[in-house]
């Protein structure tokens, strides 16, 4: 560049950077001795990882994960919004001047305003649980919905097997009070499928079908907003399944659907306009934002099958915030969960979103402050933060773009299982459906006890000193309560992630509010805090996740001063805490020192596990070993059954 160049130039002065020189950088990064002949890939290696559904999470994405085969001239295959597949949106404008549906849910059978309440507060709609009611008929609706302006608010049912008499209800209250089929809007929330794969197989559904499919032939032109199935695969979610297997699974449920409305003559490309899909949204964010956006991609790729191809457009897509990641314990993380959750949902491009209050899995309606708290995450990112303002905020991200092509093909994947297999009701007959998610869930909880999966106040960085929560209530919108789930063995469960944890907890703080108080474990730390501090720290958190107190010891290299320590702590548990180093001279001499207490009944544990002197160490009395990637879960059963910690 010249004096009397004027022109400015910032990146251009500066060598392109590649992906090979970003490796060679993280290596370094990782490992500082790294020498000019090691293999930096090896090292960056370790930065990967893998989902529950094969998918290999690449440390760095570049534009070939974006293009076929690496051909960067190859067409975008999320196309653009409002058309054909829908990645980036069901409408070319977002469908959302004013923002995603905010669908806060209301208990049917509560006293109040509280329906008017969540509306004036936020709410842009209503989700009605009258599951729980006893009758169900237009007065109890006309109760609940007391102030309501039927004809501008949607109202979605969640009513179980009796979605026809609630639907019918609410025909009824719309005719009452004289609001036209055309401006009535919501939906029934019937899903006759879903609840026979819930049910394991067991649960006949001929009725359910007959009356799906004569409210759609009677109102697909009188109530042309009016959705009357919802495909809710947020039951799989709940029952462990993968992201690939919730999406194949609401796929191979919305499939069947189709297939018995075409069956009892009606037309599929109104069908779609009929149906809604749920989904639920986690603390994952880029899995969430891709989930919805493949959820698109997918139904897209049915319409086409089924030849209507744009009616995918009609079918809305609700987001649920995940109840399987939601804790009893410090459920104020539970307020991160749920705004991570509604932010991947947002950006994802889902059409309405429900946010569960933080403190639901205590109150099945949650108090007051949690529903006011899950309806403003929901107004603070759409309307403070604009988020709902930008079409596919996501779209263009090498890494987003490629997890929702991989995420979409794993589904598809899983679709095509089942229906190679005779369709959704034969592979929930046979088991198959069932079986499937129990190895996922496998996996999934091996990885929750062995911490590989941490849960943030539950299994990392509990608070021992936590007030004891009440009792949970498990209870979930997306399952069927009265369907008759027993019987089966191919039923699906409900687990919650926390709940291992959360069950070792409250067995500990039952014992704590009695005369024994809180089990202690003393933490025997040898020689100064920069040596034992590490495993100090690693073992009071493994302790104190079943709600142990954990005392630590001031360090010493005296095995006698150590007992003496011990004794006077008044603990039942010791664990022995130092480096492998210290380990090797004096961690055999401090457990016999430990074990000689007069009592001769403590239980004796080492943080970590040393190779070299593990033989010594069991024969010196010690009684477990903690390290990294154990079985938290088995450890700490073990533990309070040695404490007869009922």
């Amino acid at each position: 560049m010249t004096p009397t160049d004027n022109s400015t130039s910032l990146a251009g002065d500066f060598p392109a950077a590649g992906r090979d020189q970003w490796v060679r950088l993280a290596a370094r990064a990782l490992v500082r001795d790294l020498s000019p002949d090691d293999d930096p890939e090896r090292v960056v290696n370790r930065l990967r990882s893998t989902t529950y559904d094969g998918i290999v999470i690449e440390p760095l994405y570049t534009a070939d994960a974006a293009t076929t085969a690496g051909d960067e001239t190859a067409v975008d295959p999320t196309g653009l919004p409002g058309f054909s597949p829908f990645v980036r949106g069901r409408t070319a404008g977002g469908g959302r001047a004013h923002g995603w549906d905010v669908r806060q849910i209301v208990d049917g059978g509560a006293v109040g305003p509280e329906a008017r309440a969540e509306l004036e507060r936020g709410s842009t709609s209503l989700w009605l649980d009258v599951r729980s009611v006893d009758r169900i008929d237009a007065d109890t609706l006309a109760a609940v919905l007391d102030g309501v302006y039927l004809d501008l608010t949607s109202v979605t049912l969640a009513a179980g097997p009796r979605f026809a008499v609630a639907a019918e209800s609410m025909i009824d209250l719309w005719a009452r009070q004289g609001i036209a089929g055309s401006d009535a809007r919501g939906g029934f929330g019937a899903d006759p499928f879903g609840s026979f794969a819930s049910s394991g197989g067991v649960l006949n559904i001929d009725a359910d079908l007959d009356a799906v499919a004569e409210l759609a032939a009677r109102l697909v032109e009188s109530h042309p907003h009016v959705r009357i199935v919802t495909v809710d695969a947020t039951r799989f979610h709940e029952a462990g399944a993968s992201d690939g297997q919730e999406l194949g699974l609401g796929l191979a449920v919305a499939v069947a659907t189709l297939r018995s409305l075409e069956a009892a003559g009606g037309d599929l490309e109104a069908a779609f306009g009929q149906i809604e899909l749920r989904f639920a949204a986690t603390a994952d964010q880029f899995s969430t934002i891709a989930k919805f956006r493949a959820a698109r991609r997918l139904w897209s790729r049915v319409a086409d099958v089924v030849g209507v191809g744009n009616a995918a457009a009609r079918t809305p897509i609700h987001a649920v915030t995940s109840a399987a990641m939601m804790t009893l314990y410090d459920p104020w993380v539970n307020l991160l969960r749920g705004t991570i959750a509604c932010f991947g949902a947002g950006v994802g491009g889902a059409d309405a979103i429900t946010v569960l209050p933080f403190d639901i899995v205590a109150d099945p309606a949650g108090s007051e402050l949690g529903r006011r708290i899950a309806r403003n995450t929901q107004s603070i990112l759409s309307k403070e933060s604009n988020l709902a303002r930008v079409v596919d905020p996501s779209g263009g991200s090498w890494y987003v773009e490629s997890l929702t092509e991989q995420l979409a093909e794993a589904a598809w994947a899983r679709f095509r299982q089942i229906e190679a297999r005779g369709g959704l009701v034969a592979a929930v007959e046979s088991g198959f459906v069932a079986d499937q998610i129990e190895v996922v869930w496998q996996q999934r909880r091996a990885n929750i006890v062995t911490r590989k999966d941490p849960l943030t106040g539950v299994s990392e960085f509990p608070d021992v000193l936590e007030p004891a929560p009440p009792s949970s209530v498990e209870r979930s919108l997306s399952i069927d309560e009265h369907s008759p789930q027993a019987g089966s063995p191919y039923a699906l469960g409900r687990h919650r992630y926390a709940s291992p944890f959360e069950d070792l907890r409250q067995r500990v703080d039952r014992v704590a509010a009695g005369v024994r108080g809180r089990p202690t474990v003393f933490l025997a730390n040898i020689a100064a805090p920069s040596v034992h501090t590490a495993r100090a720290t690693f073992a009071k958190n493994l302790f104190e996740i079943a709600g142990l107190l954990t005392v630590s010891g001031p360090g010493s290299t005296d095995p006698a001063e150590l007992a003496d320590q011990f004794a006077a702590s008044g603990a039942a548990v010791a664990c022995i805490c130092s480096s492998d180093r210290i380990y090797a001279d004096l961690a055999v001499d401090v457990a016999v020192a430990l074990r000689g207490r007069e009592d001769g009944d403590a239980v004796i544990y080492v943080a970590g596990r040393p190779k070299d002197i593990f033989d010594q160490l069991v024969a010196a009395g010690v009684d477990g070993f903690i390290t990294a990637g154990a079985d938290v879960e088995q450890i700490l059963s073990d533990l309070l059954h040695r404490l007869d910690v009922p």
